[in-house]
Parts: structure tokens; C-alpha cells; sequence
């Protein structure tokens, strides 16, 4: 198994505080005020946080091709006009190999629908458009030929709950996304899902 950054990243105490990347190149789109540290802050807004100013929705990005080594996507993707284009330009510029790390509200958190600037809902399989897996994927329908790899999905924070109840509870759900989506997610939503997919070029 892959190390996971999604991990690293999210750790017990919150979104870590510490430089876990060493001195590689690593975008963090969307960043506002909370940026990663040792990563390059991107977003919209200039604030004291923000690096590079820039709207994800204009492409290309103001990055040259594979030139990332990792990129943290935490609360973004549902703000963009097309998942599809934003997936694309990650690709573009990430390296062969290199990763990104997707956080969105899920579609039945409340969460999803307070923000009245978000734009797309997301279920487990939102972004299986992308994957290189073939055999039922959602890939098949060609809307780009980018691929990933999914290195880890998480319903809600990835690290293991002390709560056994729970630990076993998202184990379950983890394995059947889809009774999870439409069924079992009415009675008992997460807050968010969490992607870590790998480039392949």
C-alpha cells in the first residue's frame, strides 16, 4: 500500500501545522488565509496567505507542465465553474506521479448548501470520470482522457477514530459506497469526503 499524504495532512488535531513536504513544490489552491505550510498559496484573492493570485476558473493556470510535486485542494473543487477543466489543469502541471489531496462537503452535509457560492454536490463516486480503472468506470464516457489513480477515499476526517462503533461504521461504508449514498447517508451524513489521487501520465 501507497503512502498516504491525505493522512499527514489531517492529522488528529486538525490540518497539520508543521513543513511535512521538504522543500518540494506544492500548490495549495484556494488557500484564503490558511496555507499549508512550505506550500505556494493560490487563490482568487490577494490575502497575507496567498502567493499567487489567480481565479482556477481561467486556464491555463500560471504554472509550467509538470512542475508540482503535490497539490491540497481542501474546500475548492465545489467553488469551481467545471470540476472537469480543474482536474485537467492539475494534471498539467503536476508531475508524473505526484498527488493530489480533494476535500469537499458532502452532498447531504448542510454544509453543501450553506455556502450559496458553491456550484457542484459531490456523492463517493463524483470523481470516477478520472480514474484510470477500467471495467464499469465512469471513465468510459470520455469527457477527458486525464487519468488518476485513487490512492485513498475517506467518508469524513481520514484519521482512525478512537470510537470502535464508529471506526466499524465507516469501514462499512467505505466498502458500500453506493447503499452508503443512497440509503444510509439520509439517516446519518457525513460532513465531507476526502480524496488522495495520484497523476498518470
Amino acid at each position: 500500500m501507497k503512502e498516504s499524504f491525505a493522512l499527514k495532512i489531517y492529522t488528529k488535531n486538525g490540518i497539520v501545522k508543521e513543513d511535512i513536504f521538504g522543500g518540494k513544490k506544492i500548490l495549495h489552491l484556494g488557500c484564503g488565509n490558511s496555507k499549508l505550510r512550505g506550500a505556494v498559496g493560490v487563490d482568487m484573492l490577494k490575502m497575507p496567505a496567498v502567493d499567487v493570485v489567480c481565479n482556477l476558473d481561467v486556464t491555463p493556470w500560471p504554472f509550467e507542465d509538470n512542475s508540482v510535486d503535490f497539490i491540497f485542494a481542501h474546500n475548492v473543487l465545489e467553488h469551481v465553474d467545471n470540476v472537469v477543466d480543474f482536474l485537467n489543469e492539475v494534471w498539467r502541471v503536476g508531475k508524473n506521479d505526484s498527488r493530489i489531496v480533494i476535500a469537499v462537503p458532502y452532498f447531504r452535509s448542510v454544509d453543501a448548501f450553506t455556502d450559496p457560492t458553491h456550484k457542484h454536490f459531490f456523492t463517493a463516486n463524483s470523481l470516477d470520470y478520472f480514474m484510470k480503472e477500467k471495467g464499469g468506470s465512469l471513465s468510459a464516457y470520455g469527457y477527458t482522457d486525464r487519468r488518476f489513480e485513487k490512492i485513498g477515499f475517506w467518508y469524513g476526517w481520514p484519521q482512525e477514530s478512537d470510537d470502535l462503533i464508529v471506526r466499524h461504521f465507516k469501514k462499512f461504508i467505505c466498502k458500500y459506497t453506493k447503499f452508503y449514498d443512497q440509503y444510509l447517508s439520509l439517516f446519518l451524513p457525513v460532513k465531507l469526503l476526502i480524496w488522495e489521487l495520484e497523476i498518470k501520465k
